[in-house]
């Protein structure tokens, strides 16, 4: 079920927003139609653009939208919820490898990746890593300033996607240090995330 929103409600500047996975009982929750964008690399090798890759060890990183907003108003902040289920890779794993606290952005794990020459118990631990369902509930809110000539706004949270071998696997991070929303040309839109 993909998840979209339309404006509910307008009170006091504000438009909140909501989706059909948010209508979801206590008992049940919808699956989040999760639409990655392109990913990019996070290690080129300097000599001639080739690809660095210890241990056999490829990291990217990109973009997954967990919701589609159509703007149809402008001058009016947006405030919503996403709330469903995703099915990934446990990204928590992958920050034990380098002793990261969960809330880290995914940038610093990109870094100390960079900084492994080994990559060998990175290696072993995407080999053990099994997909997981990961239930979210998280408030968003985007400031009218921001939200000027934006007719199309996608809220979601950063992938870490591995090859190692001829396998690919993905790891959502969903933490607010790891969170952002896109407009209609990809542009990045600042946007604040209720506490985990």
């Amino acid at each position: 079920m993909a998840v979209t929103a339309g404006v509910l409600a307008l009170a006091g500047g504000t438009l909140t927003a909501a989706s059909p996975a948010s209508a979801a009982s206590a008992s049940g929750s919808s699956i989040i139609n999760v639409t990655n964008d392109g990913f990019t690399i996070l290690l080129p090798d300097s000599r001639g653009g080739r690809f660095a890759a210890a241990e056999n060890v490829t990291a990217f990183h990109g973009f997954s939208g967990f919701k589609n907003i159509v703007i149809q108003s402008q001058g009016f902040d947006l405030e919503g919820t996403i709330r469903g289920t995703i099915t990934t890779h446990d990204y928590k794993a992958l920050y034990n490898v380098y002793n990261l606290p969960y809330s880290a952005g995914f940038s610093i794990w990109g870094a100390r990746f960079k900084a492994d020459a080994s990559r060998s118990v990175l290696k072993k631990t995407f080999e053990e890593s099994n997909t997981i369902s990961v239930a979210i509930d998280i408030k968003f809110k985007v400031s009218a300033a921001n939200l000027r000539g934006v007719s199309t706004l996608r809220i979601g949270f950063e992938t870490l996607r591995l090859q190692v071998d001829g396998t690919t696997k993905d790891f959502t991070v969903v933490n607010g240090d790891s969170g952002g929303a896109k407009d209609q040309n990809n542009n990045d839109i600042p946007v604040d995330f209720e506490e985990f």
